[in-house]
């Protein structure tokens, strides 16, 4: 359980660095845009291990939806 609370820690510091100003804009767009290759060039240029990558650009993806796609309108 420790190892899976340290992994969790460091995707949790990933993403938190793809927030500063340097690439926040950039991995903006990239999700705006669905473009993942750019999202991965973006994670590569901000020193983000591999292993994190496919979780990563996942995750954005995923985060991206508005809630108006995730829910009916008359809810």
């Amino acid at each position: 359980m420790s190892h899976l609370n340290k992994n969790i820690a460091e995707l949790s510091g990933c993403l938190q660095s793809l927030t500063t100003p340097e690439f926040a804009s950039q991995v903006e767009e990239a999700v705006e845009k669905k473009d993942k290759d750019s999202l991965v060039k973006i994670c590569r240029n901000a020193k983000i291990p591999r292993k994190y990558l496919a979780s990563i650009v996942s995750a954005l993806f995923t985060m991206s939806v508005s809630p108006q796609q995730k829910y009916p309108v008359y809810l």
